[in-house]
């Protein structure tokens, strides 16, 4: 693999004294030269006003001092700064080159180092910030200040480990994907986390888990979400959803009442689905509400002891089910079994005259119109795309059947929704 070359990036000041006379040009030029033979650089972009570029002549001079040559458009180039306390123009003129050396130089690659040390406060400041934002090293001259200023021949390079600071920059971004359900994203980036102080590890299950439950691995979810440890500093803000979180997962994978498990379970595909209609993606939402609302009749008949995978004809007319309706039914036997879809699910439910079949009759035109769209759709047998208007629509007929078939399922909706980070700017507010 070819070497990088190194480039190195160096803010120019006007001198050591405001009345930047010829002796201070002098001096911070030796001071700069110095530095360039520490970093021994293969190319030196000076960033420098008009009034500053006087330095660079005698850093030139000091090149030939020593029998060497330092040209310009060969061994270095100047980056003009006009307005030298305006941060976020000189944050743009850095940007700007590191953008050409990154990506504009073609096979030519540089390792770019950036010299914050001279120039004035707000040079060293946005240089300082554009080095840590594209994670360039970042380098300062320290050295004997005996008398206020870094004497010369004592000069010391100091580069400057950032990793704590990347490593904050790591946890923000963590915590806004996080937000976006972007769990292995997450997971990605805690690979790099090296801050020993950081509970990687509750922070990696805790992605884990919940990238496991956007996936209805529910045993999965609950294994890793048990090791997180909900008392850290840094999950203050979820400390009280995951513990409902960790409540729901508890009983669909401990619950002995199979009804409670697959009320919880419905409650997890409905939010599901919101989560991925908050993304914008209807289609997928509403194929997971067509999920909901399917689960929900099925749950239902399971608490008449039917099941709409295989019809007992006994039990129907053990509940008085008219012999039309069973006569319906036992046409679609198959291999022995009777198997019903989604619509008859619902007519058996009313044929019993339970709420929940009353409702789908009265409300009937509307849910054919839903799921007539649901059917159309690309991820089902057309190659039509949802809208949120048809998304909506469709979550409002799922909650209320799914109120009607349990009481608690608001509270069921709630502890199953996805723990989330609090996070304000004050742009934001």
């Amino acid at each position: 693999m070819k070497r990088k070359e190194i480039a190195l990036f160096m803010i120019v000041g006007t001198g050591i004294n405001s009345d930047s006379n010829e002796s201070g040009y002098k001096l911070l030029a030796q001071k700069l030269y110095s530095t360039i033979n520490k970093i021994y650089p293969n190319y030196v972009v000076f960033f420098a006003s008009d009034k500053s570029k006087h330095t660079i002549k005698y850093i030139e001079e000091l090149f030939e001092r020593d029998h060497d040559e330092f040209i310009e458009g060969e061994d270095y180039q100047i980056a003009n700064i006009e307005a030298i306390d305006d941060f976020n123009a000189c944050f743009e003129v850095f940007e700007s080159k590191i953008w050409e050396m990154d990506y504009q130089s073609g096979d030519k690659k540089y390792e770019i180092i950036m010299d914050y040390t001279s120039g004035t406060k707000t040079m060293s400041a946005a240089m300082a910030c554009c080095g840590m934002f594209y994670s360039k090293d970042l380098i300062s001259v320290g050295g004997d200040r005996a008398t206020g200023e870094v004497s010369a021949g004592t000069e010391i390079i100091n580069y400057q480990n950032l990793y704590k600071i990347y490593d904050k920059f790591a946890l923000m971004r963590i915590r806004n994907y996080f937000n976006a359900h972007r769990f292995m994203s997450c997971v990605d980036i805690l690979g790099y986390i090296v801050d020993s102080s950081i509970h990687k590890d509750s922070l990696m299950h805790l992605c884990k888990a919940y990238y496991a439950w956007d996936n209805m691995e529910f045993e999965h979810a609950f294994n890793h979400l048990k090791e997180v440890d909900t008392n850290l500093f840094e999950l203050s803000q979820l400390r009280g959803d995951l513990k409902k979180n960790i409540k729901a997962l508890g009983t669909i994978v401990n619950a002995r009442s199979l009804n409670l498990k697959n009320c919880y379970i419905l409650a997890s595909i409905i939010n599901n689905s919101i989560r991925k209609a908050d993304e914008y993606k209807y289609d997928d939402a509403i194929a997971r509400l067509y999920r909901s609302f399917e689960l929900i009749a099925q749950i239902k008949l399971s608490n008449y002891n039917i099941k709409s995978s295989d019809i007992d004809v006994s039990v129907l007319l053990e509940n008085n089910v008219s012999k039309d309706f069973i006569d319906t039914l036992e046409k679609t036997l198959e291999d022995g079994k009777i198997r019903i879809g989604l619509t008859m699910d619902f007519l058996l439910l009313n044929e019993l005259g339970d709420d929940l079949g009353k409702y789908y009759v009265e409300n009937e035109n509307k849910i054919k119109n839903m799921t007539q769209k649901r059917n159309n759709s690309i991820l089902a047998h057309g190659l039509d795309s949802q809208s949120r208007d048809d998304f909506d629509d469709f979550l409002e007929v799922v909650l209320d059947l799914a109120r009607k078939l349990d009481k608690d399922m608001n509270k069921f909706l709630k502890e199953t929704e996805f723990a989330k980070f609090d996070i304000v700017l004050k742009m934001n507010q």
